[in-house]
């Protein structure tokens, strides 16, 4: 009777380690819910804020997928990454660079552009790419990027793809900067001083101020800035295409969740569902282009390459 005790409580003791072993496994394991379809936001301003805003987009999605949806919004591009790698989401909203980085390292693909409206050789145009430009006081001497040899330049961010990335990579085009090995290209190699001014209007101001020499503006800032900046200055330098946002999706989504997923944010392009997408992407958003991987970041994927830079933030 004892033995049979015993062994009664062996057999409870094993069925709870296992129970406790499957739901701490589950806990950690990537959910791939068949009821919920989470999309992960680049956080570009505060996540709370984009929280907010997203819950009518969350509706709209749920309505015309037939599933649930749930926003997901990080402190930093990373954590989508690593949500994306480990199956935490199953889409993302994210900017060029990151979508380079995103494609390269996890299992997911480019399925949409955002078309914008903006700046192509000097008309406002709606498309899925743009140019950034070196411009300079139209009074100056400087003529041609080789010119600012020593000189002050005012980038808007390390981390812009359009105010860094592009123009470092029209640098090593040039044969005016270098990239050595695993380290990244250095401007300070070519310039006396190199600013990072938060914003491409600062950079603009320090150069009208004569605090700076060279700058970059892009033809996606708002309009009434780029015809400000153009009708004010002299372009020296140009570099591009520019590819806009994009929405990134795993691969391991279903295809027909995917090809729902993607015409629900195919009609966000209507005119009475912008609003959607203007508040939470910018204000320039027009709709969405199907494009693949290969053809959106195709020249972005050269600029990174050619400079071996890394988005860091």
């Amino acid at each position: 009777m004892e033995t049979g005790v015993k062994r009664s409580f062996v057999l409870v003791a094993v069925v709870i380690a296992a129970l406790a072993i499957f739901a701490f496994w589950t806990f950690l394991t990537p959910r791939s819910s068949e009821e919920t379809i989470v999309i992960a936001i680049q956080p570009t301003q505060n996540p709370a804020t984009i929280m907010e805003r997203a819950q009518d987009l969350k509706a709209f999605l749920s309505e015309r997928i037939g599933r649930k949806v749930e926003i997901y919004v990080p402190t930093t591009y990373s954590a989508v990454i690593e949500a994306l790698r480990y199956g935490n989401v199953h889409a993302a909203m994210m900017g060029s660079w990151p979508s380079a980085l995103a494609v390269r390292v996890t299992d997911s693909e480019v399925v949409l552009a955002e078309v914008r409206t903006v700046a192509v050789d000097g008309r406002q145009v709606s498309e899925t790419y743009y140019f950034s430009y070196w411009i300079v006081k139209p009074e100056s001497t400087y003529r041609r990027l080789e010119d600012l040899r020593g000189k002050r330049a005012c980038f808007p961010s390390p981390i812009s793809s359009s105010g860094y990335l592009a123009p470092m990579a029209r640098m090593v085009e040039l044969g005016l900067l270098t990239k050595r090995g695993d380290r990244p290209v250095e401007p300070r190699e070519f310039f006396s001083e190199v600013y990072f001014g938060g914003g491409y209007q600062q950079c603009y101001e320090a150069l009208m101020a004569g605090n700076v020499d060279v700058t970059v503006t892009a033809g996606d800032v708002a309009y009434e800035l780029y015809q400000r900046v153009m009708a004010t200055t002299r372009v020296i330098e140009q570099q591009g295409p520019l590819p806009s946002h994009t929405l990134v999706v795993s691969k391991r989504l279903d295809s027909q969740t995917k090809e729902r997923l993607v015409s629900a944010f195919e009609e966000l392009g209507k005119e009475e569902h912008r609003a959607l997408m203007k508040q939470l992407v910018s204000g320039l958003f027009v709709g969405w282009a199907r494009r693949t991987s290969e053809e959106h970041l195709g020249p972005l994927q050269r600029f990174i390459e050619l400079t071996g830079l890394r988005y860091e933030n």
